[in-house]
């Protein structure tokens, strides 16, 4: 069977490849499954076979998602999918299809336009997230578990410092090589070339910026903890 992830290849796309041969080579090492892996345009398709192949299938679009049509969508059902561009008076989102997320439907993230309140976030292309699209609407709105997920980041004592284009392995060696070990508690993994750098309490997340940005080719963003 071949299928198709929603995880978008971007930048280095062969980075991208290796990042996913050794997430299924570790997460998937007992199925009964082979497979081959080819970036299919701006998303990975792959050809999986054995008896496990199903299993592999359903972990995979668990783990990355599922390209979907919008006639797939059901009003009021949470998707996965990621941010393609932000702009001032819109978010778009890529889920298969594109939809767009409004300034006016981020109030209940604050104040501003959608760039402004994206940045207020950390918001940066190809992060992943949830959504939902009420019935009868031409526009997507954020899950309320993303908003809860955001809030609970913000409200933290704790600078976060979202990155795209480059490995949790690659963030990790930036981060060491400039010696800031001691600044950071750790790099959660969001996506195959995803990741949060969580700061601790004294950190500075716009000087840890500063100071690796030169190291990876990525965005980055940052989420500034209200409680520090």
């Amino acid at each position: 069977m071949i299928i198709e992830l929603l995880q978008p290849v971007y930048g280095h796309p062969e980075n991208a490849k290796n990042a996913l041969k050794a997430f299924i080579d570790t997460e998937l090492k007992d199925l009964d499954v082979s497979y081959d892996i080819l970036p299919k345009g701006k998303h990975f398709s792959i050809s999986l076979s054995g008896e496990d192949e199903e299993v592999c299938a359903n972990f995979l679009y668990n783990a990355f998602g599922k390209p979907l049509q919008k006639s797939d969508i059901v009003p009021g059902e949470v998707y996965k999918g990621y941010i393609s561009k932000i702009e001032p008076e819109q978010i778009h989102i890529q889920a298969g299809f594109e939809t767009v997320i409004p300034a006016s439907a981020l109030s209940v993230l604050g104040t501003g336009n959608a760039e402004q309140i994206a940045a207020r976030f950390g918001m940066i292309p190809y992060l992943s997230i949830t959504f939902t699209i009420p019935e009868e609407s031409k526009f997507a709105l954020f899950s309320k578990e993303q908003i809860d997920q955001w809030w609970t980041w913000k409200k933290s004592s704790t600078d976060r410092i979202f990155v795209n284009n480059a490995t949790r392995s690659q963030v990790k060696a930036a981060i060491k090589k400039k010696k800031h070990g001691r600044d950071v508690y750790g790099v959660e993994k969001l996506g195959l070339m995803e990741s949060v750098i969580v700061c601790t309490e004294k950190t500075d997340g716009p000087g840890i910026v500063a100071s690796i940005g030169k190291l990876l080719s990525s965005q980055m963003g940052v989420m500034i903890g209200s409680k520090k």
